[in-house]
């Protein structure tokens, strides 16, 4: 584990006590579940998310009002998700679920009194209560983070107002915990004449809504032990008391609430799973001998040790300086281009970092036996997460482009 000055008590504890469940909870069952061929068998089970919420992992950030752990610092949420991250990458979609929806439930432009006060002592209820978040759709991924501002792009399940309820057509895909989780926040075209900055809208949809079913479950090349599947709408109800902010409230109204939390969260998970990668190679180059010593003492081994050691560390570095400026944006100034700039970081530092453990190990590399190709496939897997590496840096490039027309070198009011 690391430390800096920075860390205060509580975050020392929440790290040694995150540390410890990945020790004693995550890491026995993590290659048993990854290598289930069964994709809807390989994610996390309800024991561990009842362990997790014993724990006070899956409610931390849920307000102290409703039982919840109170937990707001998105340091601190790096902080343990780098501590389970290397227990296994797939589990931190907890941590993720618990942070969507206290965001999303406790901004008040998005949620009312009533529905926080259902939903949020529904979720500290239930010690198996996990959420999706659902955009992706066949012909539209990516581009509904830039986003893309033409009529002719963006989601396309469609819902149409009848009354008190909202009736539903469409099929999203790619969606975490979809079939598990008790509450949906689907994202929906209500105005199909405006583009999604203008005519899209926030809907909550229990997992027992009319019209709702789930296809195909997708069987993924790593973050096994987070599942993902279709999900499918059928003339699907769902009550306007579970709209989220005004009808046609936009895209990027709604994800500004989220706070860039998603994004570092999954970084300092990526910082974690090469931290994985890195102790195990440095252990078996400390035990395995090749030409009359041990593999540290060869030259070639011991640069790429020291080329994995510095690209975590720098890695977390700029995901924890990203975070803390999110923390304290009532204070200081927000580079928003900085939370996509430390993921794309970390997410490629932690697939160059896997890649050089599979060389250190060589042969035994690529065994299943060993959790080795396991982290190597999670970091390659995790290039897509959200909206992928690509699309990470043309919002950056976006945001230097628009902070160079406005010539005041930053805006915390713009939304990249």
């Amino acid at each position: 584990m690391f430390v800096d000055a920075y860390m205060t008590e509580e975050h020392l504890a929440l790290q040694k006590l995150a540390r410890e469940f990945a020790v004693k909870e995550i890491r026995p069952i993590a290659m048993e579940l990854d290598h289930n061929p069964d994709p809807a068998q390989s994610a996390y089970m309800d024991s561990l998310l009842e362990k997790a919420d014993a724990a006070g992992f899956r409610t931390m950030t849920i307000p102290e009002e409703y039982g919840g752990g109170g937990i707001s610092s998105l340091f601190t949420h790096c902080v343990v998700g780098e501590e389970l991250g290397w227990g296994d990458r797939g589990v931190v979609g907890m941590l993720l679920s618990c942070a969507k929806i206290a965001h999303l439930l406790t901004a008040e432009a998005l949620a009312s009194k009533e529905q926080r006060d259902k939903w949020l002592k529904a979720f500290v209820d239930d010690p198996t209560f996990m959420i999706t978040q659902a955009m992706t759709e066949d012909d539209t991924g990516s581009e509904n983070l830039l986003p893309y501002d033409g009529v002719d792009g963006g989601f396309r399940t469609r819902a149409v107002r009848v009354g008190d309820y909202y009736i539903l057509n469409g099929r999203k895909r790619f969606v975490s915990n979809v079939g598990y989780a008790k509450l949906n926040f689907v994202y929906v075209r209500t105005d199909p004449s405006k583009n999604i900055l203008e005519g899209s809208t926030l809907l909550m949809v229990p997992i027992d809504t009319p019209g709702l079913s789930f296809g195909r479950v997708h069987d993924k090349m790593g973050y096994r032990l987070n599942l993902n599947r279709e999900m499918i709408f059928e003339d699907a109800k769902v009550p306007v008391a579970n709209r989220l902010g005004p009808e046609n409230y936009g895209i990027v109204n709604i994800n500004s609430h989220l706070r860039g939390g998603d994004s570092l969260i999954n970084a300092a998970a990526m910082v974690g799973l090469a931290r994985a990668a890195y102790e195990a190679s440095l252990e078996y180059a400390s035990t395995r001998k090749a030409s009359g010593k041990l593999l540290i003492h060869h030259q070639a081994i011991g640069l790429k040790l020291v080329e994995m050691y510095t690209q975590i560390n720098a890695a977390r570095g700029y995901v924890w300086q990203a975070a803390r400026q999110i923390d304290d944006r009532e204070k200081l100034p927000v580079d928003l281009k900085m939370a996509g700039s430390a993921s794309y970081f970390a997410h490629e530092a932690a697939c160059e970092v896997t890649r050089a453990a599979m060389e250190i190990h060589g042969g035994m590399g690529v065994m299943r036996e060993l959790p080795i190709e396991m982290y190597l496939r999670n970091a390659y897997n995790m290039l897509h997460s959200d909206g992928g590496i690509i699309m990470k840096k043309l919002k950056i490039m976006r945001g230097m482009s628009i902070e160079a027309d406005l010539g005041s070198g930053g805006d915390e009011n713009i939304s990249i």
